[in-house]
């Protein structure tokens, strides 16, 4: 399954199956999560892959979601808050809760190729997470990404279409429902210069009905 599809058939779970995921699954959705991008290239990024039951067990109850608990991994995602403060210097918490995102978006998509549900838990107390699994000051708990085999996936919700989100050019430029359930690659050259004749043809026909009025 290409990237392209994998990012529409996301999908999160309810009920997990009880099923280890094999540990070189495991390795490549953390070295997903590794390869993200990263603001200054500051690489602020660690991981703690959590599997023990009594572990998942609290996290769940920190993150009030008892899919944590029940599913075979999940992944706390560290940022080096006082690392990235060195190197940048500003709005460092807002960059490393971006280069968590990123990182877990990667390990979702990985996930999904390897047959895998997940879901992401944001907006949790950091600081309980981080007590409760010895995480030295500086670094702050910004997502917990669970993954699990699951009989029944949750796909996500039908995003809007493509012509209620999507301008050419300025804000509020829109081209009918052209785009709408469309792999969208942006206009061929065929198709602009069709557009900016049309855009010349009616422009010139409203000058002409002006002069007449």
């Amino acid at each position: 399954m290409s990237s392209f599809e994998n990012i529409r058939s996301l999908s999160s779970f309810r009920h997990p199956r009880d099923e280890v995921i094999p540990r070189d699954v495991v390795g490549k959705i953390l070295e997903a999560g590794r390869n993200t991008p990263s603001p200054g290239n500051v690489q602020s990024l660690e991981f703690i892959a959590v599997e023990d039951d009594h572990s998942l067990e609290n996290l769940g109850q920190m993150l009030g979601d008892h899919r944590v608990a029940e599913a075979p991994i999940s992944v706390i995602v560290l940022a080096d808050e006082e690392r990235m403060n060195r190197k940048l210097g500003s709005n460092v918490r807002e960059f490393c809760f971006s280069e968590g995102a990123t990182a877990v978006q990667n390990m979702r998509l990985v996930a999904e190729e390897e047959g895998l549900s997940s879901i992401w838990k944001s907006g949790f107390d950091e600081h309980s997470v981080a007590q409760n699994f010895k995480v030295p000051d500086g670094k702050i708990p910004v997502s917990v990404v669970s993954f699990a085999f699951t009989d029944n996936p949750v796909e996500n919700e039908p995003p809007f279409g493509m012509n209620e989100v999507v301008y050419y050019d300025e804000y509020g430029h829109q081209i009918g429902s052209f785009f709408d359930g469309m792999e969208w690659r942006g206009l061929d050259e065929e198709t602009r210069i069709f557009q900016k004749r049309a855009e010349g043809f009616f422009t010139r026909l409203k000058r002409r009905v002006d002069k007449v009025l």
